[in-house]
Parts: structure tokens; C-alpha cells; sequence
């Protein structure tokens, strides 16, 4: 016979978890955009949460893992960011373009420009850029390759073009983050555009 009270205590146990994750990565989020991983400390981010240092070991292993769990969501929010943007349009090529403006939008909004374009690569190895980046390469490596095979895009190559396209996109969108100056996000969605115009069918 099934004893209720058990199973919600399993179930309590389950969400109490869940909800210390959500606490955890809301305050080291907070606090790694505002003053930075490095002068982040651990005891800063258990302090508030009535945490054990231990209870954070258990759910990010140490400080760099949860800093990577804080920066796999924000790379979520970003796609998210351009889904919204791009979802209404029915045309791939405008897609394609309202897609890279989208994502260098991101680099001028607050948190996520310090945690993506100016923590993350000061603190993680490339190998783990080139994984969170990966998603979100392979979306825009998709809209390259629909518009080559649709007679829209003339390029030499749609894999080199699509890195081509993502290396000037990350490397503009870091130049914008340094910025609050909106006129340096325009040149930038300018820049790319024409990039894209100039292979344009």
C-alpha cells in the first residue's frame, strides 16, 4: 500500500533541491555580472541562501562549474532571444538577417553582456566557448545553408561561409559589449548586413 506522506516528502525533498539550484544561480549570476567571477567568492553567494558551501559543491561541483551553469543559461536566453525575433518572419534570408542583428542586440543587455562577451571568455577554456556556442552556430549554419541551396546566398563554401558569418558576429558583438553607445550596435548590424548583402542573389 502506497503511504502518501512519503511520497510527498520524496516529492518536497525533489522541489527543495530544485528551488536551492534556482536560489544558487540566481545569486551567482547576480553577483558574476555585477562585480565578476574573479571577485566573486563562495561564501558571497551561500551567505544570503542560508546554504552550506557543501549544498553548492553537491549541485556545481565548485565555483567554475556553477559559473558554467550560470553562462549554458544565458546562452539559452539568447537563442531564445532570436527565436522571438526571427519566429514571426516566413523568408529564411530575412531570418538570416534579423537573426545576427538579434544576437548583437544581446551584447548591449545588462547581464548577459558581462556574463557572454566579457566573463566567459576571460574565465572558460575555448573549447567550452565552442561547445555553448555550438546551438547557436548550428542555427545559423542551417539559415546558410537553406539560403545556398535556395539561390539566395552565392558563397564559395556554406560550412566556411556559416563560420565566416559566426566568427564576425562574435567578434562585432564583443566590440558592442564594451559600448553602451547604441550608434555602435547600428554599425555593427550595418557591418554584418552588408556582409550578407554583398553574397545576396
Amino acid at each position: 500500500m502506497l503511504n502518501p506522506p512519503t511520497m510527498s516528502a520524496k516529492l518536497t525533498k525533489a522541489e527543495q533541491t530544485r528551488r536551492t539550484r534556482r536560489a544558487i544561480l540566481d545569486r551567482a549570476r547576480h553577483l558574476f555580472a555585477t562585480q565578476g567571477y574573479a571577485a566573486t567568492g563562495t561564501e558571497e553567494i551561500i551567505s544570503e541562501l542560508a546554504i552550506t558551501r557543501g549544498a553548492l559543491y553537491h549541485q556545481f561541483g565548485d565555483k567554475l562549474g556553477l559559473f558554467k551553469a550560470v553562462i549554458v543559461e544565458a546562452y539559452d536566453e539568447i537563442t531564445d532571444y532570436i527565436k522571438t525575433k526571427v519566429r514571426p518572419l516566413d523568408n529564411n534570408w530575412q531570418q538570416l538577417i534579423v537573426g545576427c542583428r538579434a544576437f548583437l542586440e544581446v551584447a548591449q543587455q545588462d547581464e548577459l553582456r558581462r556574463l557572454v562577451f566579457v566573463e566567459a571568455p576571460a574565465v572558460l577554456a575555448a573549447d567550452d566557448l565552442t561547445e555553448l556556442d555550438q546551438y547557436g552556430f548550428g542555427l545559423l549554419r542551417e539559415s546558410i545553408q537553406t539560403a545556398v541551396s535556395e539561390g539566395e546566398l552565392d558563397a564559395v563554401d556554406a560550412e566556411g561561409f556559416a563560420h565566416l558569418v559566426n566568427g564576425s558576429l562574435n567578434e562585432l558583438a564583443a566590440w558592442v559589449a564594451q559600448s553602451n553607445d547604441p550608434e555602435r550596435l547600428k554599425t555593427a548590424q550595418c557591418l554584418v548586413e552588408t556582409l550578407l548583402l554583398r553574397h545576396h542573389h
